[in-house]
C-alpha cells in the first residue's frame, strides 16, 4: 500500500511539472527530439506529460528494475541493429 501511495503522489507531482513546464523548455524538447511523423500540438501534452509521469513515478518507486530494463532495451537495439547491417551487407541488391 505504501508503494502504491508513493507511486501516485509522485505520478501526480512529476504530471504537474510537466504540464507547467510544457510551454518553456519541455515542449521545445520534446518538438526538436520527436521526428515529423510524429509532429506534436498542444493537446499532446497531456499524453507525453502522462507518459512522462509514468516513467519518473515508475523510476522512483523502483529504479534497479528500470534501470535493468533500460540496459536490456538498449542491448536488444544494438544487437538487433548490427545484425540488421550485417544482414544487408550480406544481400545482393540488384
Amino acid at each position: 500500500m505504501t508503494v502504491t501511495l508513493i507511486w501516485l503522489v509522485s505520478f501526480a507531482a512529476i504530471f504537474m511539472l510537466c504540464l507547467n513546464r510544457w510551454d518553456g523548455s519541455l515542449g521545445a524538447t520534446v518538438k526538436r527530439i520527436l521526428p515529423e511523423a510524429l509532429s506534436i500540438d498542444n493537446g499532446d501534452r497531456y499524453v507525453w506529460g502522462g507518459a512522462l509521469a509514468v516513467l519518473g513515478a515508475t523510476f522512483i518507486v523502483n529504479p534497479i528494475s528500470m534501470l535493468m530494463a533500460l540496459i536490456m532495451l538498449t542491448l536488444i537495439v544494438v544487437i538487433g541493429g548490427k545484425l540488421i547491417c550485417w544482414g544487408m551487407s550480406k544481400v545482393k541488391m540488384h
